[in-house]
């Protein structure tokens, strides 16, 4: 049997090649790299006396149910009224505001991102306005799924969390303090079983974006159609699965050795340049380090976009090796998609054009 995740390899490697350096073009390297920013994956009693079920699922006793009621309380009399809170708070809410705008832009990217690998032509806005509408779609079912993934956080916590609730503030610590390492282990398997429901989901989501736009559907639409086709043919992405964690790790490696020398070398320079314009406008500037710092800022934080334009430009061919493996992998795991890669097309005329002859 074929495994579709290693025979993607050798066209991969084409691709990547091809898009990259066949010629290579310094503005589609620095468009590829903004868009890859943009898109920048028991049983037992307890100290308070609570005994648990068997399973360890059981219901705490109305001690509990009272404590959780007044911290309800105590949280809601937290809230500020005073007019200089009500700004903190609206400063919270506008960085919120900021950060889901930023994750929009990030689900329109990842269309833009297959869009332009796909047809190896790196068109940024107009690929941009194409993708509004799917982006908004991918937003949204990102949201759902952090509501989920935050479902099974609070279920998974809830039954080593509510029987510290029927203890006095005091024996919680020392409830905590006993327990410590159990609470440790407990905290390490339930970050561990969201990973694994976070890292499937998102597997599948990558696999559903291409779906979504050579399918002409919706990205529930993909979703859905991209876990039946699982259902038929799982084994391959098991295997795919598995392939991808140590084809990620090797490409992992060799993209934060040359960061860590990218980094180093960049941050020295920088360090330099700041240093030696510090030195020389308060030579010329004469008054208060004020009017040197008026200066100084502006210029560290252009330095700060620049080294972060840096390493996305570094990281960028990875980003792009993989995600034309995944591309190539769905071409052969999903063949009711046409994916209209680049380098397929003239394959696609010829195989048409010997079925209508």
């Amino acid at each position: 049997m074929s495994w579709y995740v290693i025979d993607a390899l050798d066209k991969t490697f084409s691709r990547t090649k091809t898009c990259l350096f066949k010629p290579f073009d310094f503005w589609k390297w620095v468009k590829l790299a903004i868009i890859v920013m943009f898109i920048g994956g028991g049983s037992g009693s307890n100290g308070g006396g609570n005994t648990y079920s068997p399973d360890g699922f059981n219901l705490p006793d109305s001690g509990a149910v009272d404590s959780f009621s007044g911290f309800l309380e105590g949280f809601v009399n937290m809230i500020p009224t005073d007019p200089g809170s009500g700004l903190i708070i609206g400063m919270i809410i506008l960085i919120f505001g900021i950060a889901l705008f930023f994750v929009y832009v990030s689900s329109v990217m990842e269309f833009v991102f297959v869009e332009s690998l796909v047809s190896n032509d790196v068109r940024f806005w107009e690929y941009s306005r194409m993708y509004l509408r799917k982006g908004m779609g991918l937003f949204a079912f990102r949201l759902l799924v952090g509501v989920i993934l935050l479902v099974v956080v609070v279920a998974l916590a809830l039954p080593f969390v509510l029987p510290l609730l029927g203890n006095s503030g005091e024996n919680v610590l020392d409830v905590i303090q006993d327990r410590a390492l159990i609470l440790i282990v407990e905290l390490i398997v339930i970050i561990l079983i969201v990973a694994i429901i976070g890292a499937i989901i998102n597997s599948f989501v990558n696999l559903s974006i291409p779906v979504a736009i050579y399918g002409k559907t919706g990205i529930f639409r993909a979703f859905s159609n991209v876990i039946g086709n699982f259902r038929k043919d799982w084994q391959q992405i098991l295997v795919y699965w598995v392939g991808r964690f140590f084809l990620g790790l090797a490409v992992g490696i060799a993209v934060v050795i040359i960061l860590l020398v990218t980094i180093i070398a960049a941050g020295i320079f920088m360090l330099l340049v700041d240093v030696l314009l510090y030195f020389v406008l308060s030579t010329l500037l004469s008054g208060p380090d004020t009017f040197v710092w008026l200066i100084l800022v502006p210029v560290i934080i252009l330095q700060v976009i620049v080294f972060l334009l840096l390493i996305s430009f570094v990281a960028m061919p990875a980003r792009v090796f993989m995600k034309y493996h995944m591309l190539t992998f769905l071409q052969q795991w999903y063949p009711d998609t046409k994916i209209p890669v680049f380098d397929m097309q003239g394959i696609d005329m010829k195989e048409k054009s010997v079925a209508e002859d």
